[in-house]
């Protein structure tokens, strides 16, 4: 017969086992309540972000395209992301305090859509071209509240992107990976600029043209890249740095920086209105943040 002192070990021995099943047991449930949860999640975010995309109009844009970027954007942000790990091309944005102006406009008794039809997308390939070769135009559309139209901050996400063109105001302009021509211009005489930021890829730009009316141009270069540099900003500071290749003729003055680095041919322009303009080369540009 085993004694008392056995009796209770071998119970206190199946009453931890019980506890630490039961434990497991919850711990399983928590677990598997916990990736429901955050399956909901990534299905509210994929939604939402499905609710704030544009329908792009033609043939898809995928992998090995060549492909142009022309965009007109009122008032917002315009990003454009260029990098093989996107399968097809992709164009979403977001209204600019969307909540504060749900609230506001639904306290004023006016009808306010975030996810409303604020642009069109349409890929126009030239028939000459056998699908080889097409542009991506965003326009935006007349949609307006009581004649009032949001700032909205545009996002591409692209494959492959072969020139950019972009005008827009009030917002930050960041291209990345783009080549080709790439022709910038944040703001006018009568609307306010932003930054405009160009970190070129793997292969090197053709000519660009870069302006603002108000805020800093920077280009990001890697040490591949060439060209014939006008830098100019008259209210701020005109600078150009690099550690890579040659510069000759180089012609520093207050506001003002030209010269041809790495015997370039490829004309590069950048200008700011009322703020700095810098070129600045490095190994791995997409990275670098200015």
């Amino acid at each position: 017969m085993r004694s008392n002192r056995q009796k209770k070990r071998l119970g206190l021995t199946r009453t931890a086992g019980m506890v630490a099943a039961c434990g497991l047991s919850v711990a399983l449930v928590a677990g598997v309540a916990g990736c429901k949860r955050m399956g909901g999640v990534q299905a509210r975010i994929q939604a939402k972000k499905l609710a704030h995309s544009v329908e792009i109009d033609g043939i898809p844009i995928t992998v090995g395209q060549f492909t142009a970027v022309d965009i007109e954007n009122p008032s917002g942000d315009v990003e454009i992301r260029s990098h093989s790990r996107y399968e097809k091309a992709f164009v979403e944005f977001k209204v600019r305090k969307e909540r504060w102006l749900r609230w506001r406009m639904f306290h004023q008794g006016i009808e306010f859509d975030p996810v409303g039809e604020y642009y069109t997308a349409e890929y126009i390939v030239p028939e000459d071209s056998l699908n080889q070769y097409g542009t991506l135009v965003v326009r935006p559309t007349d949609l307006s509240i009581d004649g009032f139209r949001p700032p909205i901050d545009i996002l591409i996400s692209i494959p492959r992107c072969d020139g950019a063109k972009v005008t827009t105001s009030n917002g930050r302009i960041m291209i990345t990976g783009v080549t080709g021509t790439i022709d910038v211009r944040n703001g006018d005489e009568f609307t306010k600029g932003g930054d405009v930021i160009i970190r070129t890829g793997e292969d090197p730009v053709e000519e660009v043209y870069a302006y603002t009316s108000k805020g800093d141009v920077h280009y990001i270069a890697s040490p591949d890249n060439a060209g014939v540099f006008e830098i100019t900003a008259p209210r701020g500071k005109a600078l150009f740095s690099s550690k890579f290749g040659y510069v000759d003729h180089s012609m520093p003055q207050k506001g003002k920086w030209t010269g041809i680095w790495n015997d370039g041919t490829n004309a590069i322009s950048l200008h700011s209105e009322e703020g700095n303009a810098q070129v600045f080369v490095t190994e791995q540009p997409r990275f670098y943040r200015p």
